[in-house]
């Protein structure tokens, strides 16, 4: 993330550490989200409209869910898939 943000506001946050964030910035695109986990950014991308910003995250944080769900699954049945698939 650069300088000139005027607000950053935590959209969602989730039991392993990763968060997102929406950045509120002087110039445009005026609105950054931004998906991290500790000083890893996982994803990010900057919109004209807060309102598109906000159902990308959201978009996001049930891709990420259901990534982990799915993840867990494997783990439970003994078939393992590694990380990041």
């Amino acid at each position: 993330m650069t300088a000139s943000a005027i607000n950053v506001e935590r959209l969602w946050s989730m039991d392993d550490g990763t968060l997102c964030l929406l950045v509120d910035r002087i110039d445009a695109p005026r609105y950054e989200v931004c998906v991290m986990r500790g000083d890893d950014v996982l994803r990010e991308n900057r919109l004209y409209a807060r309102g598109s910003a906000q159902m990308l995250a959201e978009t996001w944080r049930v891709t990420l869910a259901s990534m982990r769900a799915e993840r867990a699954e494997h783990v439970t049945a003994g078939t393992a898939r590694p990380a990041g698939v």
